[in-house]
């Protein structure tokens, strides 16, 4: 099994940096995650009742680990529902089934780091395939989905086909 590099490329280096450090931090979601947490600890949280939350590390890793499981599903949702609709339809999109199917299954095993990379690596074939066909619709063309109000367990990967 292969990694994929979520680095920009040489050829993006006229990029504005921040933009530049977004797409890095992608790269590894962890680190990102810790420095939003550490950030948000040192601030009090407002609107609790009582007293503000104390930090506490298992807690935070526990906190993590379930949004970093979150975004994971609706991506993997998102990108299964995208693909069922178009891959048949645009030549390119098909080649992201397989990728889809590794990442739905690297979440189901929780290597979230494999899988954020695969759907990262997703995302990028499906913003290349458009730039070559902008007839092909935008993942999030449809705006939001009548299931988004269901509850889903973020531990359960969604269907893939």
């Amino acid at each position: 099994m292969s990694d994929f590099n979520p680095y920009p490329s040489a050829a993006a280096s006229s990029e504005p940096h921040n933009l530049q450090q977004i797409v890095a931090m992608l790269g590894n979601l962890m680190p990102l995650l810790v420095r939003l947490q550490s950030q948000a600890s040192a601030q009090p949280f407002q609107g609790f009742a009582g007293d503000a939350v104390v930090p506490n590390t298992a807690l935070d890793q526990q906190a993590a680990a379930n949004l970093a499981g979150d975004i994971i599903a609706d991506s993997l949702r998102n990108l299964s529902s995208y693909l069922e609709t178009n891959a048949g339809h645009y030549p390119g999109l098909d080649s992201c089934v397989p990728v889809v199917t590794q990442a739905a299954h690297r979440f189901s095993a929780r290597d979230y780091a494999q899988a954020f990379n695969l759907i990262w690596h997703t995302y990028r074939i499906i913003t290349t395939v458009r730039a070559a066909d902008p007839r092909i619709p935008a993942l999030r063309s449809e705006g939001p989905r009548a299931d988004q109000n269901q509850s889903t367990r973020s531990d359960q990967a969604p269907s893939v086909h």
